[in-house]
């Protein structure tokens, strides 16, 4: 497990690429678990409560997983596709918990103000990753990865919030 998670930060850092993921149904399986719990923890506020942010999530994972297969059968790379979606999925989930880690520091420490810069840099941060990966998987240079990332980002937040669009919460104290 260990090994894992070093796998995964090295590949947030940019360091090592989806090929030298593991092609491993369980991880993979794994993988799909954590995703839906990080993120149905991230969402809930976003979303209005877990259910619809269990939704988003899952909508996000099948929407995924289809857009990569079809880049790489596309590219002629279709073998790829575990190993790349492993390398996805364990940086989504690994970015997650980071998310997770300052959201909780920050409101302990009262703090929010810094969750939006932090969320912000996050989000670049992701882009560059999957742009990596992206890169590496479809045989591309590192900036059409990271335009394709983009494309892709505005693609699935636009599907997800004509889907299950996101709760407007107003706070009156404002």
């Amino acid at each position: 497990m260990r090994q894992l998670i070093e796998y995964f930060w090295q590949l947030l850092l940019l360091r090592r690429g989806p090929q030298d993921a593991p092609s491993s149904l369980g991880v993979l399986t794994l993988l799909i678990g954590l995703n839906l719990v990080v993120n149905v923890l991230l969402g809930r506020a976003i979303f209005g409560g877990a259910g619809r942010a269990l939704g988003a999530e899952v909508l996000e994972l099948g929407v995924s997983a289809a857009l990569l297969f079809a880049a790489l059968q596309v590219r002629g790379h279709a073998a790829r596709w575990r190993q790349s979606y492993v390398a996805l999925l364990g940086a989504s989930a690994l970015m997650g918990v980071l998310a997770l880690g300052y959201r909780l520091v920050a409101g302990v420490a009262g703090i929010g103000g810094l969750v939006d810069l932090l969320d912000l840099a996050l989000f670049f941060w992701g882009l560059a990753v999957l742009g990596h990966i992206l890169r590496h998987a479809l045989e591309i240079s590192l900036g059409f990865g990271i335009l394709l990332a983009f494309a892709y980002t505005m693609f699935l937040l636009g599907l997800v919030a004509q889907w299950l669009p996101p709760e407007l919460v107003i706070n009156p104290a404002t």
